[in-house]
């Protein structure tokens, strides 16, 4: 880093440090300050970003989930209280239908 320059009473002091990777001329006036900024590209930042990475390992995660579960499945591994959640699962359906088809006649009927 640069050390500070020092200018008569009233004028600005500067630090710059200054890293200039092309070769644009610059012109500058007596007086004026022009300070040139390049970015370096950082080499290990070549592979995913974080979004990108976060998203591939939900991705595996997921395809992990849905292979024990069809597993789980082919191997017809079910606790006893699935079997009674899908009863009453389809017996609460069974129902609903017939009641809206009852609701669906009274309603067509005029009433």
């Amino acid at each position: 880093m640069a050390p500070p320059t020092t200018t008569p009473a009233g004028a600005a002091t500067q630090t710059a440090s200054t890293t200039t990777t092309s070769a644009a001329p610059t012109t500058t006036t007596p007086g004026s300050t022009t300070v040139i900024v390049a970015h370096k590209q950082n080499p290990s930042a070549k592979g995913l970003s974080a979004g990108a990475l976060a998203l591939a390992i939900l991705g595996a995660l997921l395809v992990l989930g849905c292979i024990v579960w069809a597993l789980g499945r082919w191997l017809a591994l079910e606790p006893r209280w699935t079997i009674s959640l899908t009863h009453s699962l389809r017996e609460a359906a069974y129902r609903a239908s017939e009641t809206w088809a009852e609701f669906s006649d009274w309603a067509r009927l005029g009433h």
